[in-house]
């Protein structure tokens, strides 16, 4: 009998993954990369999301920005991604997205907007 082993994405590849899917529009591939758990804090911090479906519901409410990442940095299980979010025609700003994970899910997700214009 031959076991099979389910291979677990590591910090940085959760956190991509979470990215290209808020990209697409893709909630169950977002919510797929995070734990039962996840807690997502909106810019300003009096708004979280709980669990997987509230990884699905920031996908839906997620206005349709162009998302660049310009750095990446990995500190153990945390995940930071900086870059620059814009609404085509209307503004810019630097973002900085932080993942914790617990090694291969994403447990707490936050992001904090900086205008760039």
């Amino acid at each position: 009998m031959r076991e099979y082993q389910l291979r677990m994405p590591k910090p940085i590849e959760a956190a991509k993954t979470f990215m290209a899917a808020l990209e697409a529009k893709d909630g169950d591939r977002a919510a797929s990369v995070c734990a039962d758990e996840v807690t997502i804090v909106l810019p300003g911090g009096e708004t979280e999301l709980e669990g997987k479906e509230g990884a699905r519901r920031l996908v839906r409410m997620a206005p349709p920005f162009v998302r660049l990442i310009r750095e990446e940095q990995v500190d153990g299980t945390t995940v930071i991604l900086r870059g620059l979010t814009r609404a085509p025609g209307h503004f810019a700003n630097y973002t900085t997205w932080t993942f914790e994970t617990d090694g291969s899910l994403i447990t707490h997700v936050s992001f904090l907007w900086k205008p760039a214009n």
